[in-house]
């Protein structure tokens, strides 16, 4: 099974890769933080021609990219609660993080203010465990042993390939080039793997991996409000964050922070 998720994970970049040989990036003047791959091919035309024209709209833009890199903190929420209830508790957590980047695009801009697109790339969730519990590898529903020794790192860290689809609006430019931007849309993601690392005088560092019964599919929606290349995000997944485990049914997790080339 996570084979076959490696395998999709890897024919979607592939995929990207040659649209991106197809359609050129969107925009000639890029913020800094973000880093694009062009052709010389386009669909529609540039912003800016070399005669300072405007272009023309609606136009198609797609390929590669490293940007919208998110990095906060996370929230388990448990039936709406952002205290865990008492069948729960071991997964308490000291700090719980989240963080994420696209590497490929597609869309359509209608106008100067308005894009939508859809793009690929891969998050991380990261929960740094109080108790020390070791989660049970294949085991379904999801279980864990307690374990007498005092780990100094026990972190349970979730992997998923992000797909979400974005309404994008910009507004004017101001006299340093940027611009106001609020972006909203819905987001899916398939799991990559589950892994849980420990470390401990005992056993020095270890590190196990499964999916712990964790969503093999999460969904939901977020939403991002910057100005240039920096903004602040929310995302609420409205999936359970593990499956096939009745008792942790409606545990859902929020997170929150800063984004960088928004």
């Amino acid at each position: 099974m996570k084979n076959n998720l490696l395998y999709t994970a890897v024919a979607f970049l592939a995929i990207s890769f040659s649209t991106q040989q197809a359609f050129a990036q969107e925009d000639t003047k890029r913020d800094s933080s973000s880093t694009k791959i062009d052709t010389d091919l386009t669909i529609g035309r540039k912003d800016y021609d070399d005669r300072g024209r405007e272009i023309k709209y609606p136009r198609v833009f797609g390929g590669l990219t490293f940007t919208r890199i998110d990095w906060g903190f996370s929230r388990i929420m448990d039936d709406g609660s952002f205290n865990l209830g008492e069948d729960n508790q071991f997964l308490e957590y000291k700090k719980a993080s989240n963080f994420g980047f696209d590497v490929a695009q597609f869309g359509i801009r209608f106008n100067e203010s308005i894009k939508m697109y859809v793009s690929a790339g891969f998050e991380w969730n990261y929960l740094r465990l109080k108790h020390n519990i070791i989660l049970d590898q294949d085991a379904t529903p999801l279980a864990y042993d307690e374990s007498d020794i005092a780990y100094k790192k026990n972190i349970f860290t979730s992997t998923y390939l992000r797909t979400p689809l974005t309404f994008e609006w910009r507004g004017n430019r101001n006299r340093h080039g940027d611009r106001p931007k609020i972006a909203v849309g819905a987001m899916t993601g398939i799991l990559l793997k589950g892994t849980q690392r420990l470390k401990s005088e005992e056993h020095g560092k270890q590190k196990f991996k499964d999916n712990y019964n964790l969503a093999s599919f999460q969904y939901g929606a977020f939403a991002r409000v910057g100005f240039g290349s920096m903004g602040i995000f929310a995302k609420y997944y409205m999936n359970d964050m593990f499956e096939k485990s009745p008792t942790q049914e409606k545990l859902n997790n929020f997170t929150f922070g800063m984004t960088l080339g928004f």
